[in-house]
């Protein structure tokens, strides 16, 4: 039930289960049941949040879309394995079906180089038939299929304690993203218009004025989607290597869906409240066939956009907390930048 690694005769485990993973994105995507479509809360903000209970790590990558895509019906965000489970003395409930998810694993490749199968041990741990100067075996990564399961599929597993309420605004937290990004990078942010995009040239958001906004999360989930685009900058995350590589509409939609995705987690990370008209699932047409195409043309899309999304968020929540730190001892700095002592230095 646990840890089945799939390798075809002949085939490459990586192609199938990269495949699998894309097929599953663009299943969701199609029925409108992606995180970033859903026109409602999800119950608990756990959506964009699963961890596993028996190591106390988050699921990031494409793992926290896989689960969060499964976990629709569910109001815990805690996910392990059959064995996780039975080592604590719970027992997953007879019928349940379990979510796949993926791991990056170390092989050995055997003799002929083939990926995803083994190669013949003897005890000392070399190749067995190897030549002296082969006795060191070839290693090389694949993905290996794991499956979990929800809290909730579980009998004896303690369900966690409701959440208390916040003690804060979502949407001044959501603000918190953005003050972090304009002050501590130089990021401009200008609304007028009637288009929202961030441009390199001038390391600018523009924005529709606010009132043009339908609801607060068409609003933040904008600015935040942006924000995201805005990272690509040299003087961020550089991210315009990766995409250079790429070419026309496959960077575009790499690039587009990677912003989407870390829009999502930002707007479950500060609260931000979820649109509730179904017309926001409608607005993402165009986007959807442009991510589809370049999903089924490269399933490593998915795993690139989904990296790109968690290295952004932790990037943007990072200058919150490093503005948090600061913000206290702001007036002292700056009456310090001022002092002959700190132009000299």
């Amino acid at each position: 039930m646990e840890a089945v690694q799939e390798v075809p005769q002949g085939g490459d485990v990586r192609f199938n289960v990269k495949q699998q993973v894309a097929q599953t994105l663009i299943a969701a995507m199609e029925k409108g049941d992606t995180p970033w479509q859903r026109p409602w809360d999800v119950q608990s903000g756990s959506s964009l949040n699963p961890k596993n209970p028996t190591t106390g790590n988050a699921y990031r990558g494409v793992n926290r879309i896989l689960l969060a895509i499964a976990g629709t019906g569910y109001g815990s965000n805690l996910w392990l394995t059959y064995q996780q489970a039975a080592a604590k003395g719970w027992q997953v409930r007879k019928g349940q079906k379990g979510t796949m998810i993926v791991k990056v694993v170390d092989f050995e490749r055997n003799r002929a180089g083939v990926e995803g199968r083994p190669a013949a041990a003897n005890e000392g741990g070399s190749a067995v038939g190897s030549k002296e100067a082969e006795q060191e075996p070839a290693m090389g990564k694949a993905l290996r299929r794991y499956w979990v399961f929800n809290a909730e599929q579980i009998e004896g597993m303690p369900q966690p304690e409701a959440k208390p309420e916040r003690d804060f605004e979502p949407v001044e937290r959501a603000e918190a993203v953005m003050q972090a990004l304009i002050e501590k990078t130089g990021l401009m942010v200008i609304h007028g218009g009637s288009k929202a995009c961030y441009v390199p040239a001038h390391d600018e958001i523009r924005l529709p004025p606010k009132n043009a906004f339908h609801s607060a999360y068409d609003l933040w989930a904008t600015k935040l989607h942006e924000a995201a685009h805005s990272t690509m900058a040299e003087h961020r995350l550089n991210r315009t290597e990766a995409y250079a590589k790429r070419w026309g509409d496959s960077a575009y939609a790499l690039e587009e869906l990677t912003a989407e995705i870390a829009s999502a987690i930002l707007a479950s990370e500060t609260g931000v409240p979820m649109s509730q008209d179904p017309k926001h699932v409608q607005s993402h047409a165009s986007y959807l066939r442009c991510w589809i195409k370049a999903i089924q043309n490269d399933p490593q899309a998915v795993f690139t956009a989904a990296k790109n999304a968690d290295r952004i968020c932790e990037y943007l929540l990072g200058l919150v907390q490093q503005r948090m730190v600061i913000e206290p001892h702001k007036e002292w700095i700056e009456e310090y930048e001022a002092t002959p002592m700190a132009r000299r230095a």
